[in-house]
C-alpha cells in the first residue's frame, strides 16, 4: 500500500534526529549486547510484521510505518485483510490520532507495505513479529506463521499475559520452528488504550503509557531488543524486566477487567439500563475492594515463587502499575478507585452492553471479551499459577466463580483449575504442568 505524507514527514524527522546520533542497523545492534550512548537502531532497517486487525494492529501498523520501519500486516481472515488494504488505499494510510505521553496530541498518517493473508510473504525476512490479537487467537496465528520464522527473529505478544511463553513454547516447535533460534518476548499490556474509528482508515490512540515493562527468553540481546521497542513506540520506553512470569503475573487487564465487571453487575437486580455505566471511571467500592484483593494474592504468589525458584520478580500492587502507567495524568492518587476515576485516558469507556429488548435500553454482555478473554487467558493462569505455588485465593475464587457462570464456562472446579474448559486456556495445568520450575525453562513442553 502507498504511505502518506506524513509518514515520509516522520522518516525526515526520525533521520534528523538521528543525524546528531549513529544510526546502527538492527542486523549490527542484534548481535551487540549493548547499544552505544550517542547510537540509535535505524528503523528504516527493520521489517516489522504486525499479526492481527484490531484496535492495537491499527496503531501499531500507522506508528511503525509513520517512523520509517517497514510494516507488513498480517490477517488470516481475507474478508478482514481486504477491507484494511482498501481503506488504506482510499486514505493513502493509517491515520493515528495520538494522546501522547507527553500531554502532547499527535497526528499522522502511514501505510504498511503489505497487508496479507500468506504467512510466508507476512513473515519471511521479518527482524520483529508482533501479535495484536484476543489471547483465544494466539494458537493458531503461531502455528500459521511458525514454520516460516527466520533465525534470530523476535516473536512476540502485546499485551502477552495469560501464558503467551507457554503456549509459544507448546505451538512453535510443533510447527517446525527452533526455539533456541528465536526470541519469546511480550510485554504486561498493550502500550496504549486505544479503539479504531473507522476501520482501515483512522484509530483513536486516547492515551499512551509512559513506560511498559517487558520481558524475553533470548537468543537476541535483551537490551537491543529494549531500545528497539522502545524507539519503534512513540511515547513508551519498555522497561526490561526480570522473568516472563512478571508478564504473567502483572496486575493489569486480566484482574482489572473481570474485577470492575464483577464490581458493577453482582448485584445487578436484572433491570435493563438506559445506558451502559462508565467502566473505568465508574469503578464502584466493590470492585476496589475485589481488585486490591486479587493484587494482594498475586503479590502473595510472587513471595513464594521468589523464594521457591530464586529468582528475582518484580511485580508491583496494582496501584503501581496505574502510577508507572498513568501517573503523569492520574488527577487523584489518593485511592486505588480515584485512581481509576480520574485517568483522562478511562474517561470515555463504557461497560461492554448489549441491547435491550425494551427499546433504546441495554443490559450487560457477559460474553464479551472482558470476561471471555480475560478469564482463559488471563485470570485463569494466574490462578493455576498459584495453586501450583500453594497459595490460596479467595478472592480470585469469587470473581472466577461468578465470572465463569455469566459466560457459561468452566474453568474452575471444586477449588482447582480442573474445569471442562482448561483446554483452552494458558494455564500450566493444560500443560500438565506440575512443577513450578517448569515456567522458568525456555524449552518446549
Amino acid at each position: 500500500g502507498r504511505e502518506g505524507g506524513k509518514g515520509r514527514k516522520g522518516r525526515r524527522a526520525m533521520a534528523t534526529v538521528m543525524a546528531m546520533k549513529t544510526a546502527v542497523p538492527w542486523s549490527a545492534a542484534s548481535g551487540a549486547a549493548a547499544l552505544e550512548k550517542d547510537s540509535e537502531i535505524d528503523l528504516t532497517t527493520v521489517t516489522v510484521t504486525v499479526c492481527g486487525g484490531g484496535n492495537g494492529a491499527h496503531a501499531a501498523a500507522a506508528m511503525y510505518a509513520h517512523l520509517g520501519a517497514k510494516v507488513r500486516m498480517y490477517l488470516s481472515l481475507p474478508a478482514e485483510a481486504e477491507r484494511i488494504a482498501a481503506g488504506i488505499a482510499e486514505m493513502g494510510g493509517i491515520r493515528a490520532l495520538q494522546n501522547n505521553s507527553d500531554l502532547k496530541k499527535l497526528n499522522y498518517c502511514a501505510a504498511p507495505r503489505e497487508v496479507t493473508t500468506d504467512p510466508c510473504k507476512a513473515v519471511e525476512g521479518a527482524d520483529l513479529v508482533i501479535i495484536f490479537a484476543p489471547g483465544f487467537a494466539h494458537e493458531a496465528i503461531l502455528t500459521q506463521i511458525g514454520p516460516f520464522l527466520k533465525p534470530k527473529v523476535c516473536i512476540g505478544s502485546l499485551p502477552a499475559a495469560g501464558g503467551f511463553d507457554l503456549l509459544a513454547r507448546h505451538v512453535l516447535p510443533r510447527a517446525g520452528c527452533d526455539l533456541s533460534k528465536v526470541t519469546l518476548f511480550g510485554s504486561i499490556s498493550l502500550p496504549w488504550a486505544t479503539r479504531i474509528h473507522e476501520y482501515g482508515k483512522e484509530v483513536h490512540i486516547f492515551a499512551t503509557k509512559k513506560e511498559l515493562p517487558f520481558n524475553a527468553h533470548p537468543s537476541v540481546p535483551r537490551v537491543p531488543l529494549e531500545a528497539l521497542l522502545s524507539a519503534l513506540h512513540i511515547g513508551t520506553e519498555f522497561k526490561l524486566g526480570n522473568s516472563f512470569l512478571e508478564v504473567t503475573l502483572f496486575p493489569v487487564n486480566p484482574i482489572i477487567h473481570p474485577g470492575v465487571m464483577y464490581g458493577q453487575w453482582r448485584d445487578w437486580d436484572g433491570e435493563p439500563l438506559k445506558e451502559a455505566p462508565m467502566f473505568y471511571c465508574g469503578c464502584t467500592e466493590l470492585a476496589a475492594r475485589v481488585l486490591s484483593g486479587m493484587s494482594d494474592e498475586i503479590l502473595a504468589v510472587t513471595a513464594v515463587l521468589r523464594k521457591t525458584l530464586g529468582v528475582a520478580l518484580d511485580v508491583p500492587p496494582l496501584e503501581g502499575f496505574l502510577l508507572q502507567s498513568y501517573g503523569h495524568e492520574i488527577a487523584d492518587k489518593t485511592s486505588l478507585r480515584s485512581m481509576f476515576q480520574t485517568n483522562p485516558g478511562y474517561q470515555s469507556l463504557t461497560h461492554p452492553c448489549k441491547p435491550a429488548a425494551e427499546s433504546g435500553c441495554v443490559v450487560p454482555d457477559f460474553q464479551h471479551r472482558y470476561i471471555t478473554e480475560d478469564l482463559p487467558h488471563g485470570l485463569v493462569v494466574i490462578r493455576g499459577i498459584a495453586e501450583l505455588a500453594g497459595v490460596a485465593t479467595p478472592v480470585m475464587d469469587e470473581v472466577l466463580s461468578w465470572c465463569q457462570e455469566k459466560c457459561g464456562r468452566e474453568y474452575l472446579k471444586n477449588g482447582t483449575i480442573s474445569g471442562a474448559d482448561i483446554m483452552k486456556t494458558g494455564a500450566p495445568q493444560r500443560f500438565d504442568i506440575k512443577d513450578v520450575h517448569v515456567l522458568m525453562s525456555t524449552s518446549s513442553i
